[in-house]
């Protein structure tokens, strides 16, 4: 019985270690650059020691549509109740909302519900200037 229970335990530990692989690929890899980032480095630090039910919240948190998680993650949208309640989702969003405070002044920021700019808007504010050109340049 003894070989038996370490045999299973192996084969516990073996579906683990897939799993956590599985899931730190699908952090990395999500084919967008900035959920890479933020989902990637944190799982990297927390999913080793995650037990078996917070990898399988962690994995529901993988399965959401990248722009949507982006938006839920950063603030600019309020993730839909079922996220909100994921500890995996909250542990992560803690993560990202102390990354912001630290990393983001203040001014550079969007309020909470607002969607994030897209670029600078140089050209609207002046109107001499015309698209690629700098203000205060002449045409030739």
């Amino acid at each position: 019985t003894d070989t038996s229970a370490a045999a299973a335990a192996a084969a516990e530990q073996a579906e683990r270690n897939k799993l956590v692989n599985k899931l730190l690929y699908r952090s990395k890899q999500r084919g967008f650059l900035e959920l890479d980032l933020l989902v990637g480095l944190w799982a990297e630090q927390h999913i080793p020691q995650m037990d078996t039910r917070m990898l399988q919240q962690f994995s529901m948190v993988l399965k959401q549509e990248n722009p949507e998680l982006f938006k839920w993650l950063t603030g600019q949208q309020q993730a839909p109740q079922e996220m909100q309640q994921n500890p995996a989702f909250q542990a992560l969003s803690n993560h990202v909302a102390e990354q912001l405070a630290a990393n983001s002044p203040q001014e550079a920021q969007a309020a909470g519900g607002k969607e994030w700019l897209r670029g600078w808007d140089d050209y609207n504010k002046s109107s001499s200037s015309a698209p690629g050109q700098a203000a205060g340049t002449a045409t030739a």
